[in-house]
């Protein structure tokens, strides 16, 4: 039997070692997709995924965290990727880029590659998945690249939610990485049927094509009531909530015929949406917000780090060039055979074998 879900149409493109990891779950699960990298190591380390959907930028070794780096090997090569994309994800009308928002492969061009493929590949809508640092335990260049690459994506207008998965909201990222498959999966393979009503795939994907922040959330029948599907809403995977009650679209797939979830609660909680398409007797609760602010608070908080930090990396980086031991060359001569050559200062990198 075809498969008449939205997942029919959707297509994965992995970017770097942390797009590589959230993407082998959709991978596995059929859905086609592309692992792009600057570094052949990451890609070699995708065991389960077969080499032909493996794409190495030529001359990358990777981008250590360097988003200019990133962004001049993918303008090199950018007609080469966009044939991997065309070959290897034939068809498809959505496009899900992902990347880590701190590391250096993705975090430089996520948000030029959706500008792309909408307007070359000329899909309908490029969804960003992206994730931010953990910003207790990365660098701050990490923390950094996170808030250059979220400030790119702010200025897209191209068709397409950005979900923004959270480090910080669990210290395994692998535990992160299959729950947002969970969820996003269940969205784009819905295909519950009522008589009280439907989300539909038009409905879906015109949900999907939001642009703004979105999270989705997944709830089983013995736990879907009001409040519980409203805890998920800031306990969960995602960037926080900014509390601005800005909001385009409400999708949400009920069990138990609608008497569970009180839509009126949610609006107040969340803000009231432009629409909201509602569906009945699922085999779970799926609910998805979309259209959202991007997390202000959080970006606010990350770059107070940075902030907080710069008198420590200046001071860092400039403690090599001061030359305090040098200042005291000269010292000891008295003391030292006439004979002995003066030291002189050394100027190149191999003066320093010798």
């Amino acid at each position: 039997m075809s498969d008449l879900t939205v997942k029919r149409k959707c297509g994965f493109l992995a970017v770097g070692a942390g797009g590589g990891n959230v993407a082998t779950p959709f991978y596995k699960a059929g859905y086609p997709t592309l692992f792009v990298n600057s570094a052949r190591l990451d890609l070699d380390s995708l065991l389960e995924v077969d080499e032909k959907y493996k794409y190495h930028i030529p001359g990358g070794e990777g981008c250590n965290k360097d988003r200019k780096k990133s962004k001049e090997l993918f303008r090199k090569d950018i007609d080469n990727i966009i044939n991997e994309i065309k070959e290897k994800l034939p068809g498809i009308e959505y496009l899900f880029i992902i990347g880590s928002a701190g590391g250096g492969t993705a975090s430089g061009v996520l948000a030029s590659m959706k500008r792309i493929a909408v307007n070359e590949l000329r899909v309908k809508a490029c969804i960003i998945v992206t994730i931010l640092p953990n910003t207790k335990t990365e660098s701050t260049k990490a923390l950094i690249n996170a808030y250059e690459t979220l400030a790119e994506i702010e200025q897209l207008e191209e068709a397409g939610m950005t979900v923004i998965l959270d480090n910080d909201k669990n210290a395994n990222k692998m535990r992160i990485n299959e729950m947002f498959f969970c969820y996003l999966d269940a969205l784009l393979t819905n295909h519950s049927s009522s008589v009280l009503g439907n989300v539909d795939n038009a409905e879906i994907e015109e949900i999907i094509s939001a642009p703004g922040m979105a999270i989705i959330s997944k709830l089983g029948k013995d736990k879907s009531d009001t409040q519980q599907l409203i805890s998920t809403f800031r306990n969960n995977i995602y960037a926080p909530l900014e509390d601005d009650k800005v909001i385009k679209y409400i999708g949400l797939v009920n069990t138990g015929g609608g008497k569970d979830i009180q839509i009126e609660d949610i609006y107040s909680e969340i803000g009231t949406p432009f629409d909201s398409f509602i569906g009945y007797e699922a085999d779970a609760t799926i609910c998805v917000l979309t259209g959202l602010s991007l997390p202000y608070a959080k970006m606010a908080e990350i770059k107070e780090i940075i902030d907080s930090n710069k008198d420590t990396i200046k001071r860092n980086l400039t403690a090599q060039s001061k030359g305090r031991l040098s200042e005291s060359l000269g010292l000891f001569d008295d003391i030292m055979p006439t004979n002995r050559p003066k030291t002189e200062k050394k100027t190149s990198n191999r003066d320093l074998l010798f």
